[in-house]
C-alpha cells in the first residue's frame, strides 16, 4: 500500500490516471474561474481571474506544453519505446497535487494577505505572519508532492531512471516552465 501512494504510476493504468487527471483538471479550471485566480505558468497564478473556458483552455495548455516537452525529452533520450498517452496521461494524474494546492485560496484571509503581498504591502502582509508561515508550508509540501510525482510520472513512461532520468527531467521542467507562460499570453 505504502508503494501505491508513494508511486502510484507504477500500479495504475492509463485510462484510470487521465480520467482522474481530467476531473481533477476540470475542478481546478472551475475553482480558478470562481475563485478568481489565473494560471499564468507551469507553477505560477495570480489573482487576475477569467472566464471558465478561459481558465480551462489554460489548465489544458499547461498540461499538454509539459507533455510534449517530455514525451520529445523521452523519444530523444530513451531506449524503449515511448507513447504521447502514457506520458500525457501520467502528467495529467501528477498535476493533481498542484490542483490541491489552489484550495487554500478558498480561504478570505489567505486571498487577503496574498493580494497584500501581490501589491508590495510587505509591512502589512508580515502582520499574518503566522497565516504566511503556514500557507508557505503547506505549498511548500504539495510543491514537493508534485514534483516528485511529476518525475515518476515520467520516469514510468518513458523508461528513463536514475540521475540521467532526474537531470533530463529537470531541463524539461525549466523548458515547460519557461515556455508557458509564452503560450499563456495567447489564452
Amino acid at each position: 500500500m505504502k508503494n501505491k501512494l508513494l508511486n502510484p504510476f507504477r500500479y495504475m493504468p492509463i485510462r484510470q490516471a487521465t480520467c482522474w487527471g481530467l476531473v481533477a483538471l476540470i475542478l481546478s479550471a472551475v475553482l480558478c474561474w470562481q475563485a478568481g485566480l489565473r494560471i499564468t505558468s507551469l507553477t505560477q497564478i495570480n489573482f487576475a481571474g477569467d472566464a471558465l473556458w478561459v481558465a480551462t483552455a489554460r489548465q489544458v495548455i499547461v498540461w499538454v506544453l509539459f507533455s510534449l516537452v517530455l514525451y520529445a525529452a523521452g523519444v530523444i533520450f530513451s531506449k524503449s519505446k515511448v507513447r504521447f498517452q502514457d506520458v500525457a496521461a501520467f502528467n495529467l494524474f501528477a498535476r493533481i497535487p498542484f490542483d490541491i494546492s489552489l484550495l487554500i485560496f478558498l480561504f478570505p484571509q489567505v486571498r487577503s494577505v496574498m493580494g497584500l503581498l501581490m501589491d508590495n504591502s510587505l509591512n502589512t502582509a508580515l502582520q499574518y505572519m503566522n497565516l504566511l508561515t503556514i500557507v508557505g508550508l503547506v505549498s511548500s509540501v504539495l510543491c514537493v508532492w508534485y514534483m516528485v510525482w511529476s518525475y515518476m510520472a515520467f520516469s514510468e513512461a518513458t523508461n528513463l531512471k536514475g540521475g540521467r532520468g532526474v537531470a533530463i527531467f529537470a531541463v524539461a521542467w525549466i523548458i515547460s516552465y519557461l515556455g508557458s507562460p509564452f503560450l499563456l499570453m495567447w489564452a
